[in-house]
């Protein structure tokens, strides 16, 4: 994944932070919105492979993956009881399906990403999906927890280091100019992953049984492996296939950084997030045959948001990351402070919505652009960073609630979403050369 910043990120080299792919004169770290996020490339940016609409239609089918993985991810949240029942576990046990999930894809998505940076980029998304498939399918048909654990840790494996490709491989597929749109697309199955896909597979396994949701993922998976094989062109290696690209990239201390600020705001939006139901019912007083309504809504402001974002971060990337972070601390406040108002709390779950989907675009943007020459090392620091915020947040979360209720976990993230705000604004600024010394 890893490839010039113009590539990928819409930008001239020299700082200019539009989509409009127009040069203009360096300008000095700083005086430029988002200029001081982009790291200097002084190559041109290499035409993408194929036809247009072969890679639209290659960047689409890597947003379904994103999708797949994501509702994979989630699948067992909704159906943590009947799995606890079917495999004789307790229902904390039956949880680390998905805890361990996020951790090995936190912890292996570094190493693996680098490691496999000399494979060419479409039979690397083969192989991956062939590990995606025989995961979930190997879970649809077992029955003791050791084997379903096991079906998942496969699927761990391979999730973490899709995360960490995906994107630098789609705005490979786009002209320069679309770097940013591809971008939003391929995060878009995120949103469409909290919209569709974890309600219907909740919605099979509790009419049809766990193992029926599992093979629906699984073929899924055929689905983005065919999108592979016909639309997906060759995309040699640019990586090192070492693990000494991961101590390169750690060198840039913009990067760690923009990987803080990750680990920063997703762990406030999951230590708050998780927890939102118990919130909606307690707190607000919703009544829970509604909460699945609600979370719908959540997801399609989120989907509404993704795309905005695709707009906005081309042109202005450092001021939506400083936006949208100090905004959603004042969402989480708001919350603390008036959820007990059902149509102002209801307001602020479609903002909270619209403003968290714009984040991933933001971030993964910010990433790609300055470490161009690693990418995809950069890249899978930051999904270590985003998987592990799931379990650190929901860690502290869990500890909230049990203390003092669901309210109290609105308050303490805002407190990281604005951490994470001031980290952006003090220290996002430091970009360039001068970002690389340790």
């Amino acid at each position: 994944m890893s490839h010039s910043a113009t590539s990928q990120s819409g930008q001239r080299p020299g700082g200019d932070d539009s989509a409009t792919g127009t040069a203009t004169a360096p300008t000095p770290s700083g005086t430029e919105d988002g200029a001081s996020m982009a790291a200097p490339d002084d190559a041109a940016a290499p035409a993408p492979p194929g036809s247009p609409l072969r890679g639209w239609l290659a960047v689409v089918g890597l947003a379904l993956g994103v999708f797949s993985f994501v509702t994979t991810e989630t699948l067992p949240i909704g159906l943590l009881p009947s799995i606890a029942d079917g495999t004789s576990v307790s229902l904390g046990t039956a949880g680390f399906l998905v805890t361990g999930f996020a951790a090995v894809a936190a912890v292996t998505a570094g190493p693996l990403t680098a490691l496999t940076g000399r494979v060419d980029r479409k039979w690397l998304l083969v192989a991956l999906m062939g590990f995606y498939i025989a995961g979930n399918l190997m879970a649809a048909v077992v029955s003791s927890y050791p084997l379903l654990l096991t079906a998942r840790l496969i699927v761990a494996l391979a999730h973490g280091v899709f995360w960490s490709i995906a994107v630098s491989v789609a705005v490979r597929l786009v002209p320069e100019r679309h770097a940013v749109r591809a971008t939003s697309v391929v995060l878009g199955g995120i949103s469409l992953a909290s919209v569709a896909g974890t309600p219907l597979g909740t919605a099979v396994g509790q009419s049809a049984g766990w193992h029926a949701a599992f093979v629906c993922v699984g073929l899924l998976g055929f689905l983005v492996l065919g999108a592979s094989l016909l639309f997906m062109p060759a995309l040699p290696a640019r990586g090192s296939g070492s693990l000494t690209a991961l101590l390169h990239v750690l060198r840039h201390r913009a990067l760690r950084v923009a990987v803080g600020v990750t680990a920063l705001i997703m762990s406030g939006h999951f230590l708050a997030f998780t927890y939102v139901a118990p919130y909606l019912q307690e707190v607000t007083g919703v009544r829970p045959s509604l909460i699945g309504a609600l979370l719908l809504v959540f997801g399609v402001a989120g989907l509404v948001g993704n795309f905005a974002a695709g707009a906005v971060v081309g042109r202005a990337l450092h001021k939506s990351l400083i936006g949208s972070t100090g905004l959603l601390a004042v969402v989480m406040a708001v919350m603390y402070a008036g959820g007990t108002s059902g149509p102002l709390a209801i307001a602020m779950l479609v903002c909270w919505g619209l403003l968290y989907a714009a984040l991933p675009v933001a971030l993964q943007t910010w990433v790609i652009r300055l470490v161009p020459e690693e990418s995809e090392a950069a890249s899978s620091l930051y999904v270590a960073a985003f998987n592990g915020a799931i379990g650190v947040g929901s860690f502290i979360g869990g500890l909230i609630i049990d203390a003092s209720g669901p309210r109290p976990a609105m308050l303490a993230a805002g407190a990281f979403a604005l951490a994470a705000m001031l980290m952006t604004a003090l220290l996002g600024g430091s970009g360039g050369k001068a970002a690389r010394s340790a």
